[in-house]
């Protein structure tokens, strides 16, 4: 309802509804267990590994008592296993890998069963997955799940030097203003907050330049949101040779796969780091860059199961499935969840940022995005394929079957024969000389679900 109101109304009248519900948000987000949770998660932020894991190991204690007691769906399991209480007091790790995995069908068929019903954890918030792996599912939080969320955002933001007060500008998949709206602005302001909430609905080059002046004009400390719209705005400006003239503390992205080849136009236009960093909307543990540019795996949020497509525990190197059990979120807990987002593992590496939690190379997406063929088996970050070619300003690579893709790609003047050619060998080297594909040239590429764009699409299901 709320939503259906925002949407109906005339810009003014937004302007004032969601300064009201970034009120009520910012009353439910700083609170005393939130400022408490902020000091906990930075003060472990430099602790040993020791000291670290025995945080982790605690917290895993502690999450798999309550769900025995309290969430009827684990409580069944741990009887039909014969785990007690005292199982989980001498050995939670070795409770933990005796629990099936949880998969994204069961969380949503079973998820009032799953439902933490403490008593002290009351609903606060309900919110929803954005479903882009089918129907979106619900997510019951209390205070003290929203309490953490909150502590750990601000935890990165403060590692790589953004402060709460900091000026920011959000892109994300909110319909901000109407889908259709032809003219300016297609933003809206935060006052509380002070936080720009910009439309990735109107990134055209008819619009472009308005966000720019805008962005020059707003000079935001930094600015967050789904890496594409970045790459958007930095192509249409570097294309231009428009001048974006502030100097943001950083870029932070979230939701979507970030390729290199965005993060590289990027940083040039906007001239600051690109941090990346991994969540999800249902209460995942989190990983996050350092300013030293390593992927720092959160191991006080929750517990990484790196799994190959053996199920056994993935080399460095190997693309790894991630299983989740997290801290975060009690109302509604994971606990093993087969989340099917993918990393690529990395050696064991330490930092000089000073932080001593586990790093993986990079943040490949989901394993939907994974492509694969009879030739070369799985395929994940074709973003190398675009490196050093011109005149591609966005591109999306569909997988029909296991031979068959259609490329999507808008291009400029800059597009030749000979960059093609150079496209066609690049893909096929990745993946395989015996595949077809079919190039299409077009001026839109539609975004996916919530405003996310979507560089890799898979139109079947892995066995």
């Amino acid at each position: 309802m709320k939503d259906k109101i925002y949407r109906l109304s005339p810009y003014f009248i937004k302007v004032i509804l969601l300064n009201i519900i970034a009120f009520f948000n910012y009353r439910k987000r700083n609170t005393s267990g939130y400022s408490m949770y902020l000091k906990k998660y930075l003060d472990s932020w430099q602790l040993n590994f020791e000291e670290i894991n025995q945080i982790q190991n605690e917290e895993l204690k502690s999450l798999l008592k309550e769900v025995y007691t309290h969430s009827p769906y684990y409580n069944k399991i741990f009887k039909t296993k014969n785990i007690t209480t005292g199982d989980i007091e001498n050995n939670p790790r070795n409770v933990l890998n005796k629990l099936p995995l949880l998969s994204k069908a069961d969380r949503r068929t079973f998820s009032k069963e799953i439902l933490n019903n403490n008593p002290k954890r009351k609903l606060v918030e309900i919110g929803y997955t954005s479903g882009t792996s089918g129907t979106p599912t619900e997510n019951y939080l209390d205070q003290e799940s929203i309490d953490r969320s909150f502590a750990l955002w601000s935890r990165f933001h403060e590692t790589i030097g953004i402060k709460k007060s900091s000026k920011s500008v959000r892109f994300s998949g909110r319909l901000i203003v109407k889908p259709n709206q032809k003219n300016k602005p297609f933003w809206v302001y935060n006052y509380l907050e002070k936080q720009l909430l910009m439309s990735t609905y109107h990134l055209t080059d008819e619009y472009m330049k308005h966000y720019i002046d805008k962005l020059n004009q707003f000079k935001p400390d930094y600015l967050d949101g789904y890496p594409s719209a970045f790459y958007i705005i930095a192509t249409y400006a570097n294309k231009n040779n428009l001048k974006i003239n502030f100097k943001p503390i950083a870029i932070t992205t979230t939701a979507e796969t970030l390729y290199d080849y965005q993060r590289e136009i990027i940083e040039k236009v906007f001239n600051c780091h690109v941090y990346n960093q991994y969540a999800s909307s249902e209460g995942s543990p989190v990983i996050t860059e350092c300013k030293c540019g390593n992927l720092h795996v959160n191991i006080d949020s929750g517990i990484f199961e790196f799994l190959n497509n053996k199920n056994e525990n993935a080399q460095p190197g190997e693309i790894a499935r991630m299983v989740v059990t997290s801290f975060r979120n009690l109302k509604t807990p994971l606990i093993r969840y087969d989340i099917l987002d993918t990393v690529l593992v990395a050696d064991n590496q330490i930092c000089n940022c000073g932080c001593n939690m586990p790093i993986v190379e990079k943040i490949v997406g989901r394993e939907d995005d994974l492509l694969w063929t009879n030739e070369k088996g799985y395929v994940g970050r074709m973003d190398t394929a675009y490196k050093g070619l011109k005149g591609i300003l966005q591109s999306q690579i569909i997988q029909l079957n296991h031979q068959d893709f259609i490329i999507n790609n808008i291009i400029d003047e800059n597009y030749t024969k000979e960059i093609e050619e150079k496209f066609i060998k690049n893909l096929k080297d990745r993946l395989g000389e015996s595949v077809n594909l079919k190039f299409e040239y077009v001026d839109v590429i539609p975004l996916g679900k919530n405003g996310k764009f979507e560089a890799v699409k898979r139109k079947f299901k892995l066995e």
